[in-house]
């Protein structure tokens, strides 16, 4: 019973260090190649842990192997920008002015239903809101409204609103989180002189969020 959970374990590790040297995308934004090496490194790790006569080894080296060339690869595509098209494919416009380009629609075996329901997932209402639709190599829709579809900005309405920057947990159920303040340049003292302005003790906090414009969100716990 040992050896099993102990093989089990030991490639659960490999493939999660695997995937992170990949890097982080989520499956739906993986290139082609990247997907490839992703469902080859789940089937590898799997063989070894279903049978427990093949040696551990036989499952770890050829998962290394290939990460080994999954960074090669994205190191000459970095360098190349035809290898990079080649390994990867490169956009299509499948919409342009407000009409589908039918052509291409046809060459990449796409069906309206699945462009329509794309649109709706942007909230896009028509295509003939669409100056430009593009599909990227990773199979996403990028998607260019026309002028009188464009979200209002404050720039537009020649307005200047609140500076915003990243907000930081600085504070998780009652507990203060030491790498947001080192972040954003500031010491436990801070916030809970922050919180006991507002008569609020840390471990009442259930979240706060600060970023480095000041601006914070704080709410607090629910006793029953």
């Amino acid at each position: 019973m040992a050896v099993p959970l102990l093989r089990t374990l030991i490639l659960y590790f490999a493939v999660i260090i695997a995937v992170r040297l990949m890097g982080k995308r989520q499956i739906g934004e993986l290139d082609p190649s990247e997907l490839v090496i992703t469902i080859l490194v789940s089937d590898l790790a799997a063989v070894p842990m279903q049978d427990l006569g093949i040696p551990i080894f036989a499952g770890l080296v050829p998962i290394a192997t290939l990460i080994v060339l999954e960074i090669l690869l994205s190191w000459i595509a970095l360098k190349s920008r035809v290898f990079r098209r080649l390994l990867n494919g490169q956009p299509a416009i499948i919409i342009r002015g407000g009409r589908l380009d039918i052509l291409k629609l046809r060459e990449m075996r796409l069906t309206t239903d699945e462009i329509i329901e794309t649109l709706r997932k942007q909230n896009v209402a028509s295509v003939s809101d669409v100056k430009y639709g593009v599909i990227e190599p990773d199979g996403t829709l990028s998607v260019i409204l026309k002028q009188p579809q464009q979200p209002v900005t404050a720039e537009m309405l020649g307005i200047t609103p609140k500076d915003t920057g990243l907000p930081l947990v600085v504070v998780s159920d009652g507990k203060l989180v030491h790498r947001s303040l080192r972040l954003l340049h500031l010491d436990p003292k801070d916030i809970e002189n922050r919180l006991k302005n507002q008569s609020i003790a840390v471990s009442d906090v259930f979240l706060m969020t600060l970023d480095d414009c000041g601006n914070s969100f704080i709410q607090r716990k629910e006793h029953r």
